[in-house]
């Protein structure tokens, strides 16, 4: 069988764009972190907003405006969903690759839950729940609380990963 010269050179140009697709330690480390920062800023200032806007002990007679929550939880859920892309970059460095793929996958995974509880947080408040049922004022604050702390803390691994590999290349 004869192999036709295009289809040879078209087979080279496929295998050296596969090559040069996958990013370098530091150039994979710096696509992973831009969009992380951008995820991590956008879950930060709903935390802030949820913090400056919901009192410590709310009333019945409490005026909660949650617009500005609203806003904020779409441009976080909008940044983790991007951040959903992240497992698609790939690195020259497999062991990278991998270690950073599964702190991705819990870093989204603890996200998406404390978005979940954001949602439902935000639902009591713009429905204005609490006025006729002040009693899951307390869960929906230790829920979100918990979720953000897991977050957090999925956030601090995932850096520690990426850190790890610096030094490497």
């Amino acid at each position: 069988m004869k192999i036709s010269p295009r289809l040879l050179f078209l087979g080279l140009i496929l295998l050296s764009a596969c090559a040069f697709s996958k990013l370098s330690i530091v150039e994979y480390n710096n696509r992973l972190v831009e969009q992380v920062n951008l995820s991590s800023t956008a879950i930060e200032i709903t935390a802030t907003l949820y913090n400056d806007i919901i009192p410590d002990v709310v009333t019945e007679q409490d005026e909660i405006k949650t617009n500005e929550m609203s806003n904020a939880f779409s441009t976080a859920q909008k940044e983790i969903n991007q951040s959903k892309t992240l497992t698609d970059i790939l690195s020259r460095n497999e062991e990278q690759q991998l270690a950073s793929n599964e702190s991705i996958d819990i870093y989204i995974s603890a996200a998406d839950l404390y978005l979940i509880a954001y949602e439902e947080m935000l639902t009591y408040y713009s429905s204005e729940t609490y006025k006729e049922d002040i009693s899951q004022v307390q869960t929906l604050d230790e829920t979100l609380h918990t979720h953000y702390t897991t977050f957090i803390e999925a956030n601090n691994d995932l850096v520690e990963v990426l850190e790890g590999f610096v030094d490497k290349e």
